[in-house]
């Protein structure tokens, strides 16, 4: 999820800080304790799932942090505008 994060534009500063939103929401509790696991021993729909918690997240922060961000659309399913 860090190299998803890092990929989409974040720096460490802020994915830390995201992941920390991550691992600390209710609905990530069945992964505590699992966030630094090879993400190879997992099937792919499970990592589709944990993206789809990090980008709620990553957006939540983005939206308090840096709302002008550049790399804002990558974490909505908005589309661009067409100016």
């Amino acid at each position: 999820m860090r190299d998803r994060l890092f990929n989409s534009g974040l720096f460490d500063a802020q994915i830390d800080a995201v992941m920390e939103r991550v691992k600390a929401a209710p609905e990530n509790e069945a992964m505590q304790g699992r966030w630094n696991d090879d993400a190879s021993g997992y099937p792919p729909p499970l990592l589709n799932v944990a993206w789809f918690s990090v980008k709620h997240h990553a957006l939540g922060y983005i939206d308090e942090t840096c709302p002008q961000a550049w790399f804002r659309p990558l974490f909505t399913n908005e589309p661009l505008p067409t100016d």
